[in-house]
């Protein structure tokens, strides 16, 4: 079995490596990080209220530098991960754009956050949660049910209206967390789509090894993991003469950076 040094990407804490990738370990780093998170929620929440007082859509380009700093503390204090940012350069002056990624697991989200000064399209459960829903939608999160093809027709709508205002949104097209490592075939590009139709710079994004951090099954954490996130320049939407052909070209990109980075691959667990 793989030492905690190993999982920990060759780094040993004294007193610690005895429990060396046990399901213990990573269950207790689960729980607690969790708690932490909450308390972020809490200490973060005064810093984006006050901006509910301006209009959704316009409020995000100053109420999402507070999602920022929950982004931040997640990924490096709660997972204490190091990240490799490549093409942050990439992303668009003007503000309003959508970011399109691969999904490994919640990391992805945090990581994104801060990255890339973008809230993101969310399934309606979260925003019950504590902290979590009321601040993710002062911030700019758009919640949905996902089960209801006219909830997803009308995020679309609310999307590209925030967008048009100045609001940065990320989507995982694949529509969830890959639960073998592979990216699905199957993606839901509509937005996309009404993207290249409404003039809107979509940047395409990929993620790798959010999942050693947090799985995207189980009770399952680990701190000190390496992470990685890749921006690459949006694609002219000049040299598409359709909505579709745009939007396939830009998850293609996604994918090719994906699998460049080893993040279609299966999971070694799976």
């Amino acid at each position: 079995m793989a030492s905690l040094a190993d999982d920990v990407g060759g780094l040993t804490i004294p007193g610690v490596d005895t429990l060396c990738g046990r399901p213990m370990f990573a269950a207790f780093w689960a729980i607690f990080g969790l708690l932490e998170i909450i308390v972020w929620g809490a200490l973060v929440t005064p810093l984006i209220v006050p901006f509910i007082v301006l209009p959704r859509g316009k409020r995000e380009r100053f109420s999402v530098l507070g999602a920022q700093v929950f982004g931040w503390l997640c990924t490096y204090v709660t997972l204490m991960g190091r990240t490799t940012i490549l093409g942050r350069e990439n992303l668009p002056k003007k503000r309003g754009y959508l970011v399109i990624s691969n999904h490994r697991s919640w990391g992805d989200v945090g990581l994104l956050i801060w990255v890339t000064a973008s809230q993101g399209i969310s399934k309606k459960e979260v925003a019950y949660v504590p902290f979590f829903g009321f601040t993710g939608w002062v911030s700019g999160v758009i919640f949905f049910d996902r089960n209801k093809k006219e909830s997803r027709q009308a995020v679309v709508t609310e999307a590209i209206d925030m967008m048009t205002k100045g609001a940065n949104l990320h989507v995982f097209p694949e529509g969830t967390r890959t639960r073998d490592g592979r990216i699905n075939p199957k993606v839901y590009l509509k937005l996309v789509q009404a993207c290249w139709e409404n003039g809107i710079d979509v940047v395409p994004a990929a993620v790798w090894n959010t999942e050693q951090g947090v799985r995207a099954q189980g009770i399952h954490a680990l701190p000190f993991q390496k992470f990685g996130v890749e921006l690459a320049k949006p694609l002219d939407r000049s040299a598409f003469s359709s909505a579709e052909a745009y939007a396939e070209a830009s998850w293609a990109k996604v994918v090719e950076m994906a699998t460049a980075h080893g993040a279609n691959e299966p999971f070694y667990w799976a």
